[in-house]
Formats: C-alpha cells, sequence, structure tokens
C-alpha cells in the first residue's frame, strides 16, 4: 500500500515538473518576442532627432507624446524582461526541489521495503547487549565445559599466525542489525544454506556477539585485561594472545579455524564470526546446521548465564 501511495505522489511531481518546464519555454518565447518589440522601440527613438526639427509646429506636441509613450513602453519592456529573468529563476529552484524530494520519496520507500524484507526474515529473539565484564574469548584448551577437538568436519584451513593482521580495529559497524548481516554472511561463506540451520546460528551467534562484545561494540572490539591478554604488544596496540573482533577470537585460534575466502584481518567481523563457528564445530562438536548448538555452548544459549568458550 505505501509503495503505491509514493507512486501516487511521483507521478504527480513528475507531472508538476514537466509543467514548470512547459512555463519556462513559453517564458522563454515571450522573452524573445520582448526582444523584438524592444529593437523595434529602439529604432522608434530615432524621432527624437526629428523632434528638434518640429519645435513650434503644430503637430510638436504630438511628437512629444510618442516619445513619452515610447520611452515608457521600452522601461515596461525592461521590468517585463527583469520579471521573466527572476521567475526563470524560481522555476529552476522549484524544478530542484521536486528533484530532491522525488529522490526523498525513492529513498524512503526503498528503506520501507528493506525493513519489510528484513522484518519477514525469521530472526528469533536475542538477549539485549551486555556491558561483557569479562569476555571469555577462544582459547586454545578446554574452558571447563568438556570441548575437546575432534568435532564435526569444517571448511577451515590453518593460516599461520604470523598472517594474522590487526588493522581493522575500530572500523566496522556495531549493533545487532549489523551482527545480523555479519552472521548471515558468514553462514554463506560456509556454505550452510538450510533456512532452519540459518536460524540457529543466527541465534546462537547473536547471543554470543551480545555477551562477548556488545555486538561488536568499538569499547569491546578488544580485551587487553582477561587472562588471555599475554604476549608481545601488536599493531593495535593489544597483547598478542588478546580475545579480538565481534566473537573474540584470539589470534591462534583465528589462524587455525580460517575460513578460506575470508579476511585475514582478525577484526573483520564476518571472517571473525566464521572462524568462530568453525571453532565451534570442530571443538564442541556442534552440528553444521547448528541444532545443538545451544546446548553444546552454554555461552550461545539465551537461556542460561553467560559463560566463556
Amino acid at each position: 500500500m505505501a509503495g503505491d501511495q509514493f507512486g501516487v505522489q511521483l507521478r504527480e511531481l513528475a507531472t508538476m515538473e514537466q509543467d514548470w518546464r512547459s512555463l519556462s519555454a513559453r517564458l522563454e518565447q515571450l522573452s524573445r518576442r520582448l526582444g523584438q518589440i524592444q529593437s523595434t522601440l529602439t529604432r522608434a527613438t530615432a524621432v527624437d532627432l526629428a523632434a528638434g526639427g518640429l519645435a513650434g509646429t503644430p503637430g510638436f506636441g504630438i511628437a512629444l507624446q510618442v516619445l513619452d509613450d515610447v520611452r515608457q513602453i521600452r522601461e515596461a519592456t525592461e521590468r517585463l524582461q527583469a520579471d521573466k529573468d527572476r521567475l526563470i529563476q524560481e522555476i529552476t529552484q522549484d524544478a530542484d526541489k521536486i528533484k530532491a524530494v522525488r529522490a526523498e520519496y525513492e529513498a524512503t520507500e526503498k528503506k520501507i521495503a528493506d525493513d519489510l524484507e528484513r522484518q519477514q526474515r525469521p530472526t528469533p529473539p536475542v538477549p539485549e547487549p551486555q556491558q561483557p565484564a569479562e569476555p571469555g574469548g577462544h582459547r586454545d584448551g578446554t574452558d571447563g565445559t568438556g570441548g575437546t577437538d575432534g568435532g564435526t568436519e569444517t571448511s577451515a584451513a590453518r593460516i599461520p599466525v604470523s598472517a594474522v593482521t590487526y588493522g581493522g580495529a575500530g572500523s566496522w559497524q556495531g549493533g545487532q542489525a549489523a551482527c545480523e548481516d555479519y552472521i548471515d554472511q558468514a553462514l554463506d561463506e560456509l556454505g550452510i544454506t538450510d533456512p532452519q540451520a540459518r536460524v540457529d546460528w543466527m541465534r546462537g551467534m547473536l547471543t554470543i556477539a551480545s555477551r562477548e562484545s556488545a555486538y561488536n561494540s568499538p569499547n569491546y572490539q578488544v580485551n587487553k585485561t582477561d587472562s588471555n591478554a599475554v604476549g608481545a604488544m601488536m599493531p593495535d596496540d593489544a597483547p598478542a594472545q588478546s580475545s579480538r573482533g565481534g566473537w573474540q577470537c584470539i589470534p591462534s585460534t583465528f589462524a587455525a579455524y580460517h575460513q578460506p575466502g575470508t579476511s585475514t584481518d582478525i577484526y573483520d567481523p564476518v571472517a571473525n564470526c566464521a572462524a568462530s563457528m568453525n571453532y565451534l564445530m570442530s571443538r564442541y562438536q556442534v552440528s553444521r546446521d547448528g541444532s545443538n548448538l545451544a546446548a553444546q555452548v552454554q555461552q550461545a544459549d539465551p537461556n542460561r548465564p553467560p559463560h566463556g568458550y
């Protein structure tokens, strides 16, 4: 319904703009005709030269009256010319306003369509973003929940830890909507297309992002204080093994579970999320369809308290 209303408005605006353009064309024609009249009147002022010879004759007063009439017509013509120029300028400004309003309607219509599409996507409710007291981050060993290597086979391809880069700190958007988009892209990278599987992964990974980094908030994209924060200082001014990114990977885990085709920047949220998903499948036996994600990983379960993973 909204799209139809916007369509009507746009058609009305297009008609208005066409009317303005037609009026502008007519004024241009008037301008040319006034120019011709003005030229004729200019030649008529030659009478002024002959007027001196008419002094003292019966027609002298008439000649003077004609000259005065010519002068008044010329002045009126000049005023009309000025009014025409002003109107043309106003018409151009109004046309620009119409274009701006049309662009605004089109942008609004697109936003409504995008919002409707997003609302139709099955995204289960997730917890409100929390201020992470101490995000768990990925660790090389078990975190006490029984996780071990040797779980679900993944498409991860290990890269050297030295290949991990750190240039994206603070440059990625935060918030739930942004994280939903990052998770969608990570699922695409992993080739997970089943709708229900994407719903299960979306729920769990959003819960983790909320608890680990307040949805990739710039204030929580790197943890310099937990037990992982050891080692030499890196280009992002954080210790080498600090947890980083929306899902708080440490560099060794990010490198071990790196998803081919994604960035080597640990702060890149798509690469960070994909590596985290590979890690969860490998270490905690989470199935590729994500159906047991909440059961296997407490940090991904919105119905249980936060717990490092």
